[in-house]
């Protein structure tokens, strides 16, 4: 009996480390009912729990329509940090990069091509990364929050589903 309780412990804590969960706020106050989207076992929701809207899958590093993971529905592909249209693999087709905490616009890693940059947050000791526009850090220029840890398609998605990419 005793047995059996330590292996149902254990089975639900492997459970929970690995349907790791991040969520996207408007700020840094990270207040639950304002969440804006979330991502929990690659699976990208509106709002804060199970009920919001499926907008995205997220299968290693392939982005797919709603809840599916079908050829079909593959909308884009991130490889080494930058974004890919479809399946493609044309330098040309690159939409964004994601390098060092920053985000350019297709190939480029130029500042005037910089779109965005990600910011650890102070006061939350690295569990929160603020996004602000261009290579600002002014509280005014802050997109959004991000609370949980995140791979850069996730991100992606993420910033798909706010409707900034």
């Amino acid at each position: 009996m005793r047995f059996a309780l330590i292996f149902l412990l254990a089975v639900g804590v492997a459970c929970t480390a690995s349907a790791q969960r991040t969520t996207v706020y408007p700020d840094d106050q990270l207040r639950w009912n304002e969440a804006i989207a979330h991502v929990e076992g690659g699976v990208v929701r509106t709002g804060n729990d199970w009920r919001g809207e499926v907008l995205f899958t997220v299968q290693g590093d392939r982005i797919y329509r709603g809840f599916s993971s079908s050829t079909f529905d593959l909308l884009y592909t991130v490889r080494e940090g930058q974004l890919y249209p479809g399946d493609s693999h044309f330098s040309s087709d690159i939409a964004y990069t994601f390098k060092n905490g920053r985000v350019y616009l297709g190939d480029s890693e130029y500042l005037l091509d910089q779109v965005y940059n990600l910011r650890e947050e102070p006061l939350h000791h690295g569990e929160v990364v603020s996004i602000y526009t261009d290579d600002n850090g002014s509280s005014f220029d802050r997109v959004c929050s991000i609370q949980g840890p995140f791979t850069p398609a996730e991100w992606f998605a993420l910033m798909l589903a706010q409707g900034l990419l």
